[in-house]
């Protein structure tokens, strides 16, 4: 009898020591304040690798990025060296627009809205609370400063019932969006953010699109960048490998405009290539 009494009292002591039991969740505005602070300032160029598996079969391209924002990016993406010349692509990403170059002449058409790399690069966090309220993550007006109180009452921390506590990877979460519904076939969009670092480990998307990103890196100019990433979506997995992070000087701005494109987009290499249904779609949803 004495064994199950001391085993209730210790998991009662347990679940009230837990950091989630005791810690207060701080306002909306600054838990996105402190992630956009995460995402650095100026120019970077950025060097990532895409791996595909389809089977027993694996595929690496290798990623180029130049990120001034969310708002204003380069992309260049080459094979391997078995795909020669017979594979590149390159994306400008300006004024909501994503440019590229089709035998030679700009076109463009709107930025996917499963665009996924945005996400680590918001410096504004009342962008970054816009872009999730479109996403249905977070309810309308849940960025909205709170009026100053004129008494101790006044300032007491009010409950948001849009963001609660969870784990992923077993790391504790600022976790935004409604909790799923055990009834729902389809889970809600999300967003989780590392307690601790104030950085993105998870995200999931209206179209059930889920990014999970770990072992994070500090680099230059205030940023913070996982260097491994994983995106799945349907029966497709792409796992990315960071390489490398470098800063470039601000007179470099003019390589995120369209009128810099200098690589016409060729994609005959991959046509034999076992993921090249996932690689198509990849590189025409996610980027």
């Amino acid at each position: 009898m004495k064994t199950v009494f001391f085993a209730i009292c210790s998991s009662i002591i347990f679940q009230l020591f837990t950091p989630e039991a005791f810690a207060f969740i701080p306002p909306t505005r600054m838990i996105l304040q402190k992630t956009s602070d995460n995402a650095g300032s100026g120019l970077y160029a950025i060097e990532q690798d895409v791996q595909f598996t389809n089977g027993e079969n694996t595929f690496t391209l290798r990623e180029t990025w130049l990120i001034e924002n969310e708002k204003a990016m380069r992309l260049t993406v080459t094979g391997g060296k078995e795909l020669g010349g017979s594979f590149k692509l390159q994306f400008v990403y300006s004024g909501g627009q994503k440019w590229s170059l089709i035998n030679n002449k700009r076109k463009n058409e709107k930025i996917p809205v499963d665009f996924v790399e945005r996400f680590f690069h918001y410096r504004s966090s009342e962008g970054f609370a816009s872009f999730l309220t479109h996403l249905k993550i977070l309810p309308a007006g849940a960025y909205q400063k709170k009026p100053s109180g004129k008494s101790g009452a006044d300032f007491k921390n009010e409950p948001e019932p849009w963001v609660r506590y969870g784990r992923s990877e077993g790391v504790i979460n600022y976790v935004f969006g409604v909790p799923p519904d055990p009834s729902e076939s389809l889970l809600n969009p999300g967003l989780w953010i590392e307690q601790d670092r104030f950085v993105i480990r998870k995200f999931r998307l209206p179209s059930q699109v889920e990014v999970t990103a770990e072992n994070y890196g500090d680099y230059n100019r205030g940023l913070s960048l996982p260097r491994q990433r994983t995106i799945r979506w349907g029966s497709h997995t792409a796992n990315i490998r960071l390489i490398s992070v470098g800063v470039r000087p601000a007179t470099a701005s003019s390589q995120v405009q369209p009128q810099s494109l200098d690589v016409s987009s060729i994609s005959e290499g991959i046509q034999s290539i076992p993921a090249k249904d996932a690689i198509i779609e990849f590189y025409t949803r996610f980027r």
